[in-house]
């Protein structure tokens, strides 16, 4: 049985539990949508609640400050002639009308010493709830309270309170104030505190009152409460206590009323939102037991819309859905049998794809194919057939499913591929042919083929062409016995036909391969043996080269020195005054004398450079400063060919680090090489410049005849002579490769930008080094 006839017979598992039924620890959706909706109203309301309380505190907070500021203002106002004359029976009588006010704790008279003239008070609160107080037992502020305002500058007048607050403690019965109360909240204070808020004005003697015009036209609002000595001074100080205690009953009260308020919008909103989730729920409940009838394979159970709204339409979707799976289960059941035939024709296809790969040699892959394919497939009968490679004749290669008798008489027959007939049909045009009954095509068989066919009691047979790269290599044909064969037979086989050509014609691509591998390898190594002889007999002859030219070069050094110096012995008249045309002579000697020595020390440093003998001395070297000295030693023979030599050298050039001499011997190759090919009038520049990427560029450029591109890409080869150049210019071609091979040994790079008549740019780069510390 294939998968998909194993997954289709076993029957859909049941569900873990019975429809309304809820497994152990989770929530229904009734209960989940009550606990969200509920924790959404109690934050709500909790939240407003908060704030209302909080807006309420702040505003009896603002009003007992206002009533205090208040206070001690208009106590200021009538207490100033009365504290003049000290009259403290006034004063009690006034500080006792202030105690009549409920948030007044005490009240306080001082002199202008800060000495208490006259003190009231209500005494320590003793029952919080009645607001009751204790007459024996007062409480009266710290004197230090005042300090600030007696100390203060004299020339300033207060016109607002000073306030502190105060916190009551009962376990050592005294005011401290916050700050000080802050500091010692670990021994207690704080502990049933009562939180007392102290206003403190200073009263002054006022001599003479500012007009309006004058408080007007003052300088600054600061000179409105200067005055000068003598005209007015602290008198007195009035001194009063306002108690949060009142307030505090009042806010619990509010506080009290607002949460009754907010329990019973909370338990309102429950109630509400448990009927609104019934109203939800219960036709969801509904959907929920018939969807689990429809998981279970009940497919004719249908649900009454009860509403118009979200819930019905999705009862008359589920409704829809029932029909539709009704549909689909009948149409399942058919494909199911397609599939798990389509199955296993894959599988066949995996296992000859398997098959192919997993050998090259032809006749295996060929038996084991046909066996495979009529095995699984249901093909009783089955052959291939491979064309010869002159494309005239059909060779029978191999059978599957016919006696062994038979298979020994048809294996490995020839017959030619006649017109006309279903051999040119699938070897010469590759086209696949059904033939769905054999007497009707008997007339298009091959005449050695007809009559095995018949033999074997061949009904019907399919073939198909084996195509690979637009060949034709053979065809695959089978048959089904009784049974007639298909398009679909046809299509299977061309399938797997064309797998079978790939194969083919890969085993034949590896013998090829073999074979020429195996050539390849003779040949490979006949040839490597010429390169290595030829190779050691270039090596050889390079290093006698190199020995000759050393050799040579050093054999010549003597004698033209020698040479040398005779000529300018004569030339200097050591042997004698010289006539006009010895002079010449003698002159031009001494040219082509230097011009060889030139040549001789070029050979001895490509030799050197070539052997890996040419040292270089390193030393830090401001390039900027060389290529200038460079220019003016080489100014005399610039001026003999009436050309402009010329630096164009910025001051902050950086260092390199190299051999002095061997950089001359760049820079004067170059320019010798610029000015031999520039002709007069012209220009020759040397520039330098150091780039970004931390590399020094020098650019030597000539107005000259140029170089054509051909011979840029070989102008640093050794012995090159430019063919557009004068043969009175060529030198020996020696020049340009050793400066190329110091540039690089310098870790530099060297090129060359030219085109014909437009002049030529040879530049060359090297490192930047640090610059020498100086001493």
């Amino acid at each position: 049985m294939s998968y998909f006839e194993t997954q289709h017979a076993q029957p859909p598992s049941p569900l873990p539990t019975e429809p309304g039924e809820m497994r152990p620890g989770f929530l229904t959706l009734r209960t989940k949508f009550s606990l969200f909706v509920s924790l959404i109203i109690v934050l709500a309301c909790s939240g407003l609640s908060g704030y209302l309380i909080q807006q309420e505190a702040e505003v009896m907070k603002s009003a007992l400050l206002n009533t205090g500021t208040i206070l001690v203002k208009t106590l200021n106002k009538v207490s100033v002639s009365r504290l003049i004359i000290q009259d403290t029976h006034y004063l009690e009588t006034m500080l006792d009308g202030a105690l009549s006010a409920p948030e007044v704790v005490y009240a306080i008279a001082r002199d202008q010493d800060g000495n208490v003239l006259v003190g009231k008070s209500k005494g320590k609160l003793v029952n919080t709830t009645q607001l009751t107080r204790d007459e024996t037992r007062p409480i009266f502020p710290d004197d230090s309270l005042t300090e600030a305002l007696i100390a203060q500058d004299p020339q300033i007048s207060r016109t607002e309170p000073l306030m502190t607050v105060l916190h009551f403690s009962p376990l050592k019965e005294t005011l401290l104030s916050e700050r000080a109360a802050d500091r010692k909240s670990a021994e207690g204070f704080r502990i049933g505190s009562e939180t007392i808020y102290d206003f403190a004005l200073p009263v002054y003697r006022q001599e003479r009152r500012l007009s309006t015009m004058e408080l007007l036209t003052s300088e600054s609002p600061q000179d409105s409460l200067k005055v000068s000595p003598g005209q007015s001074g602290i008198i007195g100080i009035i001194q009063i206590g306002m108690t949060t205690a009142p307030m505090q009953q009042e806010l619990n009260q509010t506080i009290w009323h607002i949460g009754l308020l907010t329990v019973g919008i909370i338990l309102l909103g429950i109630l509400l939102t448990i009927l609104l989730t019934s109203r939800i729920v219960t036709p969801l409940r509904r959907l929920a037991e018939t969807s689990h009838k429809i998981a279970e394979g009940e497919f004719h159970v249908t649900i009454t819309a009860d509403t118009q709204d979200e819930v019905g339409q999705l009862t008359t979707s589920i409704n829809r859905m029932v029909r539709a799976l009704q549909h689909r289960e009948e149409a399942i059941s058919t494909y199911v049998h397609t599939i798990t035939k389509q199955v296993t024709q894959l599988s066949t296809l995996h296992q000859t794809g398997i098959a192919i790969t997993s050998t090259l040699d032809v006749q295996k892959l060929f038996s084991t194919v046909l066996k495979l394919l009529r095995e699984n497939l249901g093909f009783h009968r089955m052959i291939l057939v491979l064309q010869d490679p002159d494309q005239t004749r059909g060779i029978v290669s191999e059978v599957s499913g016919v006696s062994p008798e038979l298979e020994q008489q048809v294996r490995h027959l020839e017959f030619p591929i006649t017109p006309g007939t279903l051999d040119e049909t699938l070897l010469i045009q590759g086209r696949p042919v059904l033939a769905y009954d054999l007497e009707k095509i008997a007339h298009r068989m091959n005449p050695l083929l007809l009559p095995i066919c018949r033999r074997m009691g061949v009904m019907s047979f399919v073939s198909a062409p084996l195509l690979s790269h637009q060949r034709v290599l053979g065809y695959l044909g089978a048959d089904r016995g009784n049974q007639r064969c298909t398009q679909e037979d046809l299509d299977l086989l061309m399938t797997i036909a064309s797998h079978v050509a790939v194969a083919i014609d890969n085993a034949r691509n590896f013998e090829d391969v073999e074979k020429l591998a195996q050539t390849l390898e003779e040949r490979v190594a006949a040839r490597t043996q010429e390169l290595r002889s030829a190779n050691e007999r270039l090596q050889e002859l390079d290093r006698l080269k190199s020995s000759f030219v050393s050799i040579v070069s050093h054999e010549l050094r003597t004698p033209m020195t020698s040479i040398k110096g005779l000529v300018e012995n004569m030339l200097d008249g050591l042997t004698g005054n010289l006539n006009d045309r010895q002079t010449f002579y003698l002159g031009r000697v001494q040219h082509n004398i230097e011009r060889l020595t030139r040549m001789i020390n070029d050979l001895l440093d490509l030799s050197r450079i070539e052997a890996g003998r040419m040292d270089l001395h390193q030393s830090t070297i401001n390039i900027g400063s060389l290529a200038g000295e460079v220019v003016e030693m080489l100014q005399p023979m610039a001026q003999e060919r009436s050309l402009i030599l010329k630096a164009h050298i910025p001051d902050t050039i950086g260092f390199i680090q190299g051999d002095r001499d061997k950089i001359v011997q760049i820079f004067t190759n170059l320019i010798n090489n610029a000015l031999k090919f520039t002709e007069s009038p012209g220009t020759v520049t040397v520039e330098v410049k150091q780039r970004e990427d931390g590399m020094i560029q020098t650019c030597v450029v000539d107005t000259g005849c140029g170089i054509p591109l051909e011979e840029q890409q070989i102008i640093f080869e050794r012995f090159y002579r430019a063919q557009s150049s004068e043969m009175k210019n060529r030198g020996a071609g020696l020049g340009l490769a050793i400066t190329k091979s110091l540039v690089e040994l310098h870790g530099g790079s060297i090129w060359v930008e030219s085109a014909p008549e437009e002049g030529s740019r040879f530049c060359f780069i090297l490192p930047v080094t640090l610059a020498p510390r100086k001493s």
